[in-house]
């Protein structure tokens, strides 16, 4: 059992102190870089949220495409690059819909984590 408080609660305390007690008293880039830390602390609190079930989507849809066993999330993501630049992704192969469709997925996911507005106000 965790203890009280969680660290998604902690980020949600601290970017809420950020916004109304120290952002109203800083201008120009102080006050830019004080909301870049609170997007990043957004993020990392969506991301708690999420919990690692989107990770293990990504590595389940890259073994399907891959055709083999995925332990290293980055690394097969770094030989399905290497494979759309081979072609595996070209109109004309027979895999593009496969791998198009496991990067509309993991973008989609990504974007729950960084932008989940940008989700709602545009068709992704």
């Amino acid at each position: 059992m965790r203890e009280q408080p969680t660290g998604e609660l902690l980020l949600q305390c601290a970017r809420e102190l950020l916004k109304s007690k120290v952002l109203p008293m800083l201008q120009g880039d102080a006050k830019r870089d004080v909301l870049m830390v609170m997007n990043a602390m957004s993020i990392a609190q969506r991301e708690l949220q999420q919990g690692a079930a989107l990770e293990e989507e990504e590595q389940r849809g890259l073994a399907e495409v891959l055709g083999e066993p995925v332990f290293d999330v980055a690394r097969a993501n770094c030989v399905l690059a290497a494979r759309i630049r081979a072609g595996v992704a070209d109109p004309h192969n027979p895999e593009r819909t496969e791998v198009l469709s496991h990067l509309r997925v993991v973008g989609k996911n990504r974007l729950l984590a960084s932008n989940p507005k940008i989700l709602t106000s545009h068709k992704v």
